[in-house]
C-alpha cells in the first residue's frame, strides 16, 4: 500500500486516522485497510475519485497477500505431505510417503509342513519349516534395506538376511552389502515363498546360499541381468574361520531372458550360467539330504592338509509359455588340494534336475518373471469360502539326478572319505551311505490367493548303492533299502 501514503494523501489520511482515535470506537480502529477507507469516504473526509483509487489498490494488494498466503500454505501442505507415510496392504504391509522415495513394509512367513515316511527311515513329523519375520524398506528412493529373522530354529531365533543396497544407476548398477543369497541358481535365488515344489532339488545343497558379503549386480537393459558377489563362502551366519586356511568365494550369474527381449509378454526364453572359485578350512566335510528332508544318504569325513579349493559351475534355463513352464539346471563342484599325508586328490560332485510344470487354472508365469528368477503367482480368481472362487492350481514333475562317484570308503583319508553320519539315540541314520541317487517328485499345489497356498508332494528317491539303516530305536535292527520314499504337505503363508 505505498502509494496511499503519497503526497497529498498522507497528510489526508494522517488527519483521518487521528479524527477516528477521536471519533470512532474500538472495533473500527482494528478494521482492515478496506473498511477504513469506506469509513473515510462515509464522512467525507475522501473525495469520490479518492475513494475508488485506494479502494482499487487496497483490494488489489488484498488478493497478493491472500496468494502469497496460499503459497505459503501449500509449501506447508506438501513438506507435511511428503513427510507422511501413508500405509496400505498390497501382498504385505507397507507404508510409503507421498513422492513415493520412502517406503517401510513388515512381512513375514510360515511353512507349517508334515512329512510321512514308508518304513523307518526317518520319523513321521509335523514341522515349523520356516517362521521368518521381516522389515524392509527405502530411503531417498535409492536405498533399499531388509533386515530378517529365522524362528523355526530348535534352539533360538537366527539372523536370515541382513543388507543394504545402493542403486547407483537406477537398475542397471546396484551394490549390497550384508548377508544375503548369492547370485547362482535360478531354483536358489528364488525365494521360498514362491518355489515349484515343496522342498528345493538335489542341486540347491551344492550351491551357494546365503552368506555374507558384497555384490554388484543389476539389469543393464531388458531382459538381462548379472550378479557378481565376493563372499566368505561358509554359509549362513559364519564369518571366515581360519584366515590362514581360507579365501572369499568369487561368485557371478549372467541369465537373459529373449522372449522379453522380442517383448513377447506371455512367453520366458531364460538362459543362465554361474561360477564360484574359493577355498576351504582343510577341515570341511560335505553332506547331503533327501528332497523330502529324510535320510542324509552321502556324508564323508573332514578334509586334511592344506585349503580345499572349491569352484562351481552352473547352468539354467527355463521356457514358459502361457501357463506352462520346462526348467532345468546342471551344477559342477570340484575339490582338489593334498590331505595331511600328502595325497593329492581332484574329486568332483554333479547334480541335475529337470522340471515339468502346468497351471491348471490358466494363469501365466511369465507374469512372475522378474529380472532373472520367478515371483509370486497370483490366481486369476481367488478362493473365498461361499464364493465362486478357487484361486490357482498346478502340476508338477522334477527328476533330480546326483552323483558324487569320485567319493568313496576307499579314498585315502583326508581326501574325501565316504563315511555315516554319528548316530544320535531315537533318529534313524544310515550306517552304510551311497554316493549316487535319483528323486522323482510329483506335486499338486493350491494358490488360494497371492499369500496362502498348500503344497502335497510324493517323493521317492532311489539310490545307486542300498542304504544300510539303523533305527535307533529300542530292540529293532538294522535294515537295507534302495529307496526312500514320502508324502509331504505343507501349508505356506506369507504377508
Amino acid at each position: 500500500m505505498e502509494s496511499i501514503f503519497k503526497w497529498p494523501k498522507q497528510q489526508m489520511l494522517a488527519a483521518a486516522i487521528a479524527g477516528l482515535f477521536a471519533g470512532f470506537s474500538a472495533p473500527i480502529l482494528s478494521a482492515d485497510m478496506e473498511t477504513l477507507i469506506d469509513k473515510l469516504h462515509e464522512k467525507g473526509v475522501m473525495a469520490d475519485d479518492e475513494y475508488q483509487e485506494m479502494r482499487t489498490e487496497a483490494r488489489a494488494n488484498r488478493r497478493e497477500q491472500a496468494l502469497r498466503d496460499a503459497q505459503v500454505e501449500e509449501k506447508a501442505n506438501k513438506a507435511k505431505e511428503e513427510n507422511h507415510l501413508t500405509g496400505r496392504f498390497r501382498d504385505g504391509f507397507s507404508w510409503e510417503s507421498a513422492d513415493k522415495r520412502n517406503s517401510l513394509a513388515l512381512g513375514g512367513r510360515v511353512h507349517a509342513d508334515y512329512r510321512n515316511y514308508s518304513g523307518l527311515v526317518a520319523a513321521d513329523t509335523f514341522d515349523i519349516r520356516r517362521a521368518y519375520l521381516t522389515a524392509s524398506g527405502k530411503l531417498q528412493d535409492y536405498l533399499t534395506f531388509d533386515i530378517t529373522g529365522d524362528f523355526a530354529q530348535t534352539t533360538s531365533p537366527q539372523l536370515d538376511v541382513a543388507w543394504v543396497n545402493v542403486a547407483f544407476l537406477d537398475k542397471a548398477v546396484q551394490a549390497r552389502f550384508g548377508q544375503f543369497k548369492m547370485p547362482f541358481s535360478i531354483e536358489e535365488v528364488s525365494s521360498s515363498r514362491f518355489l515349484d515344489f515343496q522342498e528345493r532339488s538335489l542341486v540347491n545343497a551344492l550351491v551357494p546360499q546365503k552368506e555374507r558379503g558384497a555384490m554388484i549386480w543389476g539389469t543393464p537393459s531388458t531382459g538381462i541381468s548379472y550378479g557378481l558377489a565376493l563372499s566368505t563362502g561358509q554359509g549362513k551366519n559364519n564369518n571366515e574361520v581360519v584366515a590362514a586356511k581360507a579365501k572369499n568365494d568369487l561368485i557371478g550369474r549372467i541369465t537373459v531372458n529373449v522372449a522379453e527381449i522380442l517383448d513377447r509378454k506371455d512367453a520366458v526364453f531364460h538362459l543362465g550360467g554361474a561360477f564360484s572359485e574359493g577355498e576351504l578350512p582343510a577341515v570341511s566335510g560335505l553332506t547331503q539330504r533327501t528332497e523330502a528332508r529324510g535320510i542324509t544318504f552321502f556324508n564323508t569325513a573332514a578334509f586334511t592338509g592344506q585349503d580345499v579349493k572349491r569352484s562351481r559351475l552352473g547352468a539354467e534355463a527355463a521356457l514358459a509359455w502361457g501357463p506352462v513352464k520346462l526348467q532345468a539346471e546342471y551344477v559342477k563342484v570340484n575339490f582338489n588340494g593334498a590331505s595331511a599325508a600328502g595325497a593329492d586328490y581332484d574329486r568332483d560332485i554333479r547334480a541335475d534336475y529337470i522340471e515339468a510344470l502346468w497351471l491348471v487354472t490358466g494363469e501365466r508365469y511369465a507374469d512372475a518373471y522378474r529380472a532373472g528368477t520367478f515371483g509370486r503367482i497370483s490366481p486369476a480368481s481367488n478362493f473365498s469360502p461361499g464364493s465362486a472362487g478357487w484361486g490357482a492350481w498346478e502340476v508338477g514333475l522334477r527328476l533330480s539326478h546326483y552323483d558324487a562317484s569320485d567319493f568313496t570308503a576307499s579314498n585315502p583319508a583326508g581326501t574325501g572319505v565316504l563315511a555315516a553320519p554319528a548316530a544320535s539315540a531315537g533318529v534313524p541314520s544310515a550306517t552304510v551311505l551311497a554316493n549316487k541317487a535319483n528323486a522323482r517328485s510329483l506335486g499338486v499345489k493350491w494358490i488360494l490367493t497371492p499369500n496362502m497356498k498348500f503344497y502335497l508332494n510324493h517323493i521317492v528317491t532311489k539310490f545307486d548303492t542300498p542304504i544300510t539303516v539303523n533305527p535307533n530305536y529300542g530292540g529293532l535292527t538294522a535294515f537295507a533299502t534302495g529307496t526312500e520314499k514320502a508324502v509331504t504337505l505343507r501349508a505356506a503363508f506369507d504377508f
